[in-house]
């Protein structure tokens, strides 16, 4: 017997998907708002982060016996940080479009040194990786001196993988 699955209209992907689709198209609208809302999460994650190593410190010392200055030391710049990043946004933004700079430079090193394990698999694919290296360690070192371009390209990121994700459930809800 023939048996048609019908599949309902989920509402619910539909109003996720646009709510999406806005907060991608206000990110690129608004860059200031979208820098400053990631460096009050990244604040967050910090502080959260600093206060767990407090605790597993002290976790440490209590079941082992053991005393670690170094989780000691973390733990209080994490908080330490995470306060800059909330109460000095700018500061915050800046500081996250400079890791994301570092990002692209370590992230082409990485490659340029494994690029040699592909040379003996294949040759095209081997070259394919030295280019798209030596252009993202070009763009990571254009990325470093110009902060604010940095700063720009985290929220296009993230405003197009808002958009993309806002589609798709759209199409989902269909």
């Amino acid at each position: 017997m023939y048996s048609e699955n019908k599949r309902n209209f989920d509402v619910f992907s539909l109003v996720i998907g646009i709510l999406l689709i806005f907060l991608g198209g206000y990110s690129l609208y608004r860059p200031d708002t979208t820098l400053a809302f990631i460096s009050i999460m990244m604040g967050m994650i910090a502080i959260i982060k600093g206060i767990y190593e407090l605790w597993f410190r002290r976790g440490i010392s209590f079941w082992l016996g053991e005393k670690s200055g170094w989780l000691l030391v973390m733990g209080i710049l994490d908080i330490i940080l995470g306060l800059i990043f909330i109460f000095k946004i700018a500061v915050g933004a800046s500081f996250i479009a400079v890791i994301f700079a570092v990002w692209f430079i370590f992230d082409a090193i990485t490659q340029l040194a494994t690029a040699n394990f592909f040379k003996r698999l294949d040759k095209g694919y081997y070259w394919v990786i030295v280019i798209l290296s030596i252009l993202s360690l070009i763009m990571g070192i254009m990325l470093l001196f110009n902060p604010m371009l940095s700063a720009l390209t985290i929220v296009w990121i993230i405003s197009i993988y808002l958009i993309t994700i806002g589609i798709l459930k759209i199409i989902q809800a269909f």
